[in-house]
């Protein structure tokens, strides 16, 4: 899934808003926003899921987030209802907080603007007052300088079974990764998924893991069938720290999932088909290197 930086806290109202144009749009509490803490990167035109929220969106005349999944369009600094401009965004909400995702973000019930929750007072709302919250607790990506996190996004096959890759990386040479896989469908499934992330400079850090997951087959007569099967894994590397500054800076996660009955090529034909789209990416006819740093 794509992300946009420049997502800002304003220490002035307390909602979120977008910092990378000159103009800082319009502020509740007068004048324009006012930045402060984190730096958020946030995803955007990906499917909804249970813990990801759609209909996120840029307000073209205040610059703040806010939901724009109601007919009514809230309360705008700037006066009127908010417009929609650029990205759809589809923000997490309800999971667990980590050093690169805060919490206590809200939705504001009265002017439907992202705000941050976690002061006592609650910033100043254009509807009046405060900001009120209501709805899910989002839990808001942000760039940390020593850290990289990338995330593949639903990963599909051609058979009953999807998943997806979530990689962290630290300057420090630190790498943690995780694989999931899910079996929607009938039959029992060995599965292969890989993943490649590559830098703008055309370096590439391989993974790769096999697992089991179970379809109703299994379950039968009376049983539950196991459908997921997760896998995490934690390393430290020193290419990574040698590599950061491509690491940090435009590198992409490409993933693909298979069942290994399906795989042409073997698993190792699974990685070159990877490693062949990731240099098309970076616009390179080869990469430069890679790196193993998870195996199946």
């Amino acid at each position: 899934m794509d992300q946009q930086g420049e997502w800002r806290f304003c220490q002035k109202c307390d909602a979120m808003f977008f910092n990378g144009n000159p103009s800082k749009g319009t502020c509740a509490a007068g004048g324009g926003h006012d930045a402060a803490g984190f730096n958020f990167t946030l995803p955007h035109d990906g499917a909804e899921t249970t813990t990801d929220q759609g209909s996120w969106r840029f307000c073209d005349k205040c610059n703040a987030m806010f939901f724009d999944g109601f007919p009514a369009k809230g309360v705008c600094a700037a006066g009127g209802g908010h417009e929609a401009a650029g990205f759809t965004f589809v923000l997490p909400h309800d999971v667990p907080e980590t050093v690169v995702a805060q919490g206590s973000w809200r939705f504001c019930g009265r002017c439907n603007a992202m705000f941050f929750d976690g002061f006592p007072t609650k910033g100043t709302c254009p509807a009046g007052g405060g900001h009120q919250a209501a709805g899910f607790t989002f839990v808001l990506p942000h760039l940390d300088p020593d850290t990289a996190v990338f995330d593949s996004g639903p990963v599909t096959s051609g058979l009953p079974l999807g998943g997806s890759v979530h990689l962290v990386m630290r300057k420090n040479g630190d790498f943690s990764l995780d694989f999931h896989a899910h079996d929607s469908g009938f039959d029992n499934i060995d599965y292969a998924i890989s993943a490649v992330l590559v830098t703008a400079t055309g370096f590439a850090f391989t993974f790769q893991h096999a697992g089991h997951v179970e379809g109703t087959v299994a379950g039968l007569p009376l049983g539950t069938p196991n459908r997921d099967d997760g896998f995490t894994t934690n390393g430290n590397d020193p290419t990574v720290t040698r590599e950061w500054d491509g690491v940090s800076s435009g590198a992409k996660l490409l993933a693909s999932l298979d069942g290994k009955d399906k795989l042409v090529g073997g698993l190792q034909g699974m990685i070159a088909d990877l490693l062949s789209q990731a240099a098309q990416a970076v616009g390179k006819a080869a990469l430069d290197a890679t790196v193993t740093l998870v195996a199946a």
